[in-house]
């Protein structure tokens, strides 16, 4: 049975990035509720195993959250919507979010088992990681066309492991338990890296592509409030719009444009969602000319105007 959905670099460079208001790891905790805190280490890193109810959890942060994720799914099957592209999922199938996706849960089966590791920014304290991190959550995308992974038993049970015993030691007390946590999430991401190695023959993406889109998505992390056109991005990068854009579509699927635009709505879906500022004021806080462009802009992005969302907010 289908269960319907009825609804970087150093430290101090991820320090000093504007900090989006779009919910960190530990707001997304005070949605989810009390009961679940004990998954969470530090605001920084979690991994939790979902259901077919708990699942649907995701819907309440998928338009404004600002880490990424990691869910393989071990039984059951699971459909989602990912920037509008059905994707239906089974055992040993993984797909991963990052900040700019938008997903949404469709339905379940009843059977249904995943288990799910969450990364704020922040756990990424250097450029090899981070580099790393956007290799394992973005780049499967520009070979398979969505942000799906599909494993062998084996290789998934051994990343099952792996995330098993992140799990384990987000619970347990230890003086070294940053340190064993770090070192867990490093082998989880460099055996994804090393996995998708053997699939790059089938699209070759060289070092630099990789580079040069890594430091664009740092850019755009940085930027994309007071950045909204390719030119910026392109001229901080050295190399030209129409190089730019092609390096990014590659990866991702999508424009520069588009990019922005995602990071943009995310934005203001937590502005409008999360606080008392009126449309007048969101639309100052993002750069836009006026009320009306950023309600046009909001309304294509997302099917209605920023008020509709508004009013459906508890009070």
């Amino acid at each position: 049975m289908i269960i319907p959905n009825v609804q970087i670099d150093f430290f101090d460079y991820l320090c000093s990035l504007k900090r989006n208001t779009m919910y960190n790891l530990e707001q997304l905790f005070d949605i989810v509720g009390p009961d679940s805190r004990h998954e969470l280490w530090q605001g920084r890193i979690s991994c939790t195993f979902t259901d077919s109810k708990r699942t649907f959890l995701t819907n309440k942060m998928s338009d404004s959250f600002s880490g990424y994720t990691f869910t393989l799914i071990r039984s059951g099957q699971l459909t989602l919507l990912s920037d509008n592209r059905l994707m239906h999922l089974k055992a040993d199938d993984m797909y991963t979010y990052f900040p700019g996706s938008l997903v949404t849960i469709q339905s379940v089966s009843d059977d249904y088992h995943g288990i799910c590791l969450m990364l704020d920014e922040g756990m990424a304290h250097d450029a090899l990681a981070f580099r790393n991190l956007i290799r394992a959550s973005m780049i499967p995308i520009s070979q398979f066309g969505n942000s799906k992974l599909h494993f062998t038993s084996p290789v998934a049970n051994r990343l099952a492991k792996l995330l098993e015993l992140i799990y384990e030691y987000i619970q347990q007390p230890g003086t070294l338990k940053n340190e064993i946590l770090e070192m867990l999430y490093n082998a989880f991401i460099d055996d994804l890296i090393g996995i998708q190695a053997f699939d790059k023959l089938r699209l070759e993406i060289t070092r630099q592509t990789e580079d040069i889109f890594v430091s664009f998505y740092q850019l755009l992390q940085k930027n994309f409030v007071e950045q909204h056109g390719i030119a910026f991005y392109a001229d901080q990068l050295h190399i030209s719009a129409n190089y730019l854009s092609r390096i990014v579509k590659r990866i991702t699927g999508k424009t520069v444009v588009d990019c922005i635009n995602e990071m943009l709505a995310i934005e203001a879906t937590w502005f409008i969602k999360s606080t008392d500022l009126n449309v007048a004021q969101i639309a100052d806080r993002l750069n836009f000319a006026s009320s009306p462009s950023f309600c046009k802009f909001y309304k294509r992005m997302r099917g209605h105007a920023p008020l509709v969302l508004r009013k459906q907010q508890p009070h």
